[in-house]
């Protein structure tokens, strides 16, 4: 008599079905994980986005405000020269002539 083999033939089936059912809950988790995803990257983007925005306004604003500076001090100072006028100096050997001269 020959053997038997339906015994092989019902494990295969199992076999099948369990890895049937692994491949679905593979598939599933990955849609899940893509549906996820795909909005959380959006919000990073965007996020990106506006903190560029913002470094570039930020950083104009500080540009100005330092050509303000630098404006306000070269205006004082050209100021405080405009006030103290250069007077002329006191020094009593300019009178008397060259000393040089003086020494025989």
């Amino acid at each position: 008599m020959p053997p038997r083999h339906g015994h092989l033939i019902a494990d295969y089936g199992r076999d099948v079905t369990s890895y049937l059912s692994a491949g679905i809950v593979a598939a599933v988790g990955l849609a899940l994980l893509i549906a996820v995803l795909v909005p959380a990257l959006r919000r990073v983007r965007r996020f990106g986005t506006t903190a560029a925005v913002v470094n570039t306004r930020f950083s104009n604003q500080t540009g100005t405000l330092r050509a303000r500076v630098a404006a306000l001090r070269i205006a004082i100072r050209d100021r405080t020269r405009d006030r103290v006028a250069p007077a002329p100096a006191h020094v009593p050997s300019v009178r008397r002539g060259r000393q040089e001269e003086d020494r025989g």
